[in-house]
């Protein structure tokens, strides 16, 4: 099962992301470089995506889908 966001990257072709949970080793908040907060999702591979939802409702979404 994949989990979509809203990919905060800017330059892609779209701005969705789908993330498979299973391969995801932890979240966590930074701030880019206008300081607004964003949530970072660190997986297997040394990958991190930043996405734009709140640090409390990836984790739910993520929980969720296990």
């Amino acid at each position: 099962m994949l989990v979509h966001f809203t990919n905060s990257f800017k330059g892609n072709a779209s701005n969705s992301i789908a993330i498979n949970p299973d391969h995801v080793i932890s979240v966590f908040e930074i701030l880019n470089e206008e300081e607004e907060s964003l949530t970072a999702i660190y997986g297997i591979g040394n990958n991190t995506w930043t996405v734009e939802e709140k640090y409390l409702d990836v984790v739910a979404r993520l929980n969720q889908s296990n």
